[in-house]
């Protein structure tokens, strides 16, 4: 059975079309955990702004509150380069790389801009805590929270072997992610997100699992890819898919305030209000 999300309601073949936005927010935070984690990658190297050296990465560890081991392995006017970086508490991190590189452009006035990020083996934990995503001793190395508009950094990225492990009110999520390219425009790469189990309220997914593909274009990140899972039920409102398989293809504002995009259901069974 396909269906194409719509009002509720019957075709004359039988075919039934059904709207359900619960994809939407969970599509939402996927795509949030990533560019925090592209944030959180600029941030571990934030001190490119002066010379880089093992006791002055140190020193601003200490100053922070933030436990953290590396191996300084190259320091550069143009390039730096650390592995082995461990933050947090070292039996539960909350963040490691195995390998992390940065390269900086220097401006006629003195100026550093952080221009292009190379990583590989990121693990990341996090959690949502009142609408928040915190990232336990990572959070102390960003920038205070701004009501400026989220805006995608000017900053080439690429990014392999890494994956996020977060908690959710809705349930744990997990994502791996591999790609490059700009992050205003021009990065495109692939996302894989796996869950036991989401509740979002009125509706649950049961064995959540994606496999999307990911792109920025013209700063408008964009998802096209199969959303699946093991069964689909909304108890209130007597809906139950089995195996349903969502066809997403959404492109996003910079700010993630709004969207457009459709997705295509197709499912192995639906009960469906007196259907049931």
């Amino acid at each position: 059975m396909a269906a194409r999300q719509s009002d509720d309601e019957d075709n004359a073949d039988g075919t039934l079309i059904v709207r359900r936005r619960g994809w939407r927010r969970v599509t939402a935070i996927t795509l949030l955990c990533l560019l925090l984690l592209f944030l959180l990658l600029i941030a571990g190297v934030w001190i490119a702004r002066r010379p880089i050296a093992s006791q002055v990465l140190q020193d601003q560890f200490e100053q922070r509150g933030v436990r953290a081991t590396y191996e300084l392995d190259r320091v550069g006017l143009r390039t730096q380069q650390v592995s082995n970086l461990v933050i947090g508490d070292p039996d539960n991190p909350d963040l490691v790389a195995g390998y992390a590189q940065m390269q900086v452009r220097w401006g006629l006035t003195g100026s550093v801009r952080v221009y292009r990020i190379v990583a590989r083996g990121v693990r990341l934990k996090g959690k949502v805590v009142d609408g928040r995503v915190v990232w336990g001793e990572v959070s102390k190395l960003l920038p205070p929270p701004s009501d400026k508009p989220f805006a995608l950094p000017n900053i080439v990225l690429d990014i392999a072997d890494s994956s996020i492990s977060l908690q959710t009110p809705f349930g744990n999520l997990g994502f791996a992610l591999a790609g490059r390219g700009n992050l205003t425009g021009g990065f495109r790469g692939h996302l894989a997100a796996v869950s036991p189990g989401l509740d979002m309220g009125r509706c649950r997914l049961d064995a959540m699992r994606a496999f999307t593909a990911i792109r920025v274009v013209a700063r408008r990140p964009q998802v096209e890819g199969p959303f699946l899972a093991r069964r689909f039920a909304c108890p209130t409102s007597n809906l139950l898919m089995d195996e349903p398989r969502f066809e997403l293809d959404s492109s996003f504002s910079e700010s993630f305030t709004s969207f457009r995009g459709n997705a295509g259901v197709t499912t192995q069974r639906i009960i469906a209000g007196a259907n049931g």
